[in-house]
């Protein structure tokens, strides 16, 4: 604690670096001790942006896990480098915010929750579609029985926008579904409330702007017995766009929309405002909420069950749709 508040720093200062950095600025809790990049131009650039005169410029990582002053440390780095810089900051005794996704392998990823464990780290992931409130509000219904037995769950992940540097690369970028389409498969798996527990995939390579195949679908089974069809594509003409479409016995949700069996004279779907912004800018995620949720949980001694563990298994079923998709969409179990 510094001041009374929990310090905060963040590493890494591309575009979703704001999204963090607004969110502490914001919790009364917190206070923003400063900012670090491999770049930084980059660095300097967000403590213009939002007239940050009294922060620390770090040179290096290891000058920000360094700092006593810091409790919390967001990771907002390419995504090669997420898991080998949560573990350092694992072993340095800080609290993490990781961005998505927790590692680009298995064999990352397995090592990342291992060393969690080992030093008793408190995380929370920017998986932001579990905190929008429509989301929140399908989880509820789900949860609640108001669906019946759900038996199929379809989710994509569209965003046709140009992304450049190391994000071509699918060795440093990990992949479609890696990538981005990592939120809408981690959200399939949170409303349901049960792990997946195979999947099957495919991809397509469209363009050389990439080089990796930027489509990849898949079919998944989940634990609980419901089927699923992912699809996720990072090219295209299309905007930010991420579909939920869940069916049961007893109700469907086609994103904010609803049928349920309860309102017996409903001809047609009926749509809840939520005031969701359908956007990929990073200003209209909910970042401030997950602050809030993790400074609450750290405030209590608690870990977040929005942890790293938590998203283990999407990430697996990720990592195995891509590796499906390169072996003739062979049925992979997880």
């Amino acid at each position: 604690m510094h001041n009374g508040k929990f310090g905060c720093a963040l590493w890494g200062c591309g575009w979703v670096a704001s999204g963090h950095i607004a969110a502490y600025l914001k919790n009364k809790d917190c206070e923003f001790i400063g900012l670090g990049s491999r770049s930084i131009e980059s660095a300097q650039k967000k403590i213009a942006e939002f007239g940050l005169n009294n922060v620390t410029l770090y040179s290096s990582f290891e000058e920000l896990l360094n700092d006593s002053r810091v409790d919390i440390v967001s990771i907002c780095t390419p995504n090669d480098l997420h898991a080998a810089e949560a573990i350092q900051a694992a072993k340095a005794g800080k609290q993490i915010f990781l961005e998505k996704p927790a590692a680009v392998s298995e064999a990352q990823l397995d090592e990342l929750t291992s060393v969690i464990e080992e030093y008793h780290t408190k995380t929370v992931m920017g998986l932001v579609l579990r905190f929008n409130p429509l989301s929140i509000m399908q989880k509820r219904l789900i949860g609640s029985g108001e669906l019946g037995k759900v038996f199929l769950a379809n989710v994509d992940y569209w965003f046709g926008r140009e992304r450049g540097s190391w994000m071509r690369e699918g060795k440093r970028s990990g992949g479609a579904f890696v990538l981005g389409g990592c939120h809408s498969v981690d959200l399939a798996s949170f409303l349901l409330g049960s792990k997946i527990a195979a999947v099957r995939g495919d991809s397509v390579q469209v363009g050389d702007w990439y080089d990796y195949p930027p489509v990849e679908t898949a079919q998944v089974r989940f634990a609980n017995g419901a089927k699923g069809v992912f699809s996720c594509s990072l090219t295209g003409f299309v905007p930010y766009t991420a579909n939920t479409h869940i069916i049961g016995e007893d109700g469907t949700i086609l994103n904010d929309r609803f049928f349920l069996r309860r309102f017996q004279e409903q001809k047609e779907f009926f749509t809840v405002d939520t005031g969701v912004r359908k956007t990929g800018d990073v200003y209209g995620h909910p970042f401030p909420e997950i602050v809030n949720h993790f400074v609450a949980c750290l405030k209590e001694d608690r870990d977040s069950e929005h942890n790293v563990a938590s998203a283990v298994n999407s990430h697996k079923a990720c990592f195995a749709i891509c590796r499906s998709a390169a072996n003739n969409g062979e049925w992979i179990e997880l």
